[in-house]
């Protein structure tokens, strides 16, 4: 009875948060950090955390940081995307089609941020008193390209060059690659 009990005391304190780990270390567990949080093929994912000594406070610094670093992703993708875009097809100016797209881009990433989706919360009180609120956001990766895709067809210079099924299929590909990346 009494082993039963310590080893229910055992289990329950080791279910979340820290675990002591041999030779002084201690393993800390972050939120959404399982495959199902991170990007993938259909979604861009970011999580990210925030800590202050106002709740709310720490929700908005949580809320910025993903968003900051889901805005990053995507521009970084669409960036590798853009240049072996431009090293498949036959593109009068590089330089200019490469910034003009980039510009597009941020534009785009900009306005879709907004309309990123939160997939979950978390919240926790620090022995100080202080909160950390943790966020894991998504947006769908059809959405940034149908933006992009209307931005470059409002071009005229950027449409004359721009070969929407390659595009897109170099997308894909880039895409294939980051979870791959991701995956090891």
């Amino acid at each position: 009875m009494v082993l039963a009990a310590m080893a229910m005391v055992v289990a329950v304190s080791s279910c979340g948060g820290q675990k002591k780990m041999n030779a002084g270390k201690t393993e800390i567990i972050v939120p959404f950090n399982t495959p199902a949080d991170m990007s993938d093929m259909d979604y861009f994912r970011a999580t990210a955390s925030g800590t202050s000594p106002d709740q709310e406070m720490a929700r908005t610094i949580a809320d910025l940081n993903a968003r900051t670093q889901l805005g990053t992703q995507i521009t970084s993708v669409v960036k590798a995307v853009t240049e072996r875009y431009m090293n498949q097809v036959n593109v009068a100016n590089k330089a200019e089609f490469a910034q003009k797209v980039e510009q597009n881009v941020r534009l785009v990433v900009n306005q879709e941020l907004n309309g990123a989706v939160v997939r979950g919360t978390k919240l926790y009180q620090n022995e100080d008193g202080s909160y950390e609120y943790w966020v894991n956001i998504e947006m769908p990766r059809t959405k940034v390209m149908d933006g992009l895709e209307e931005a470059i067809s409002r071009d005229e210079k950027l449409a004359v060059d721009f070969d929407q099924h390659l595009f897109m299929k170099t997308f894909n590909e880039e895409m294939a690659l980051e979870m791959q990346k991701h995956a090891k």
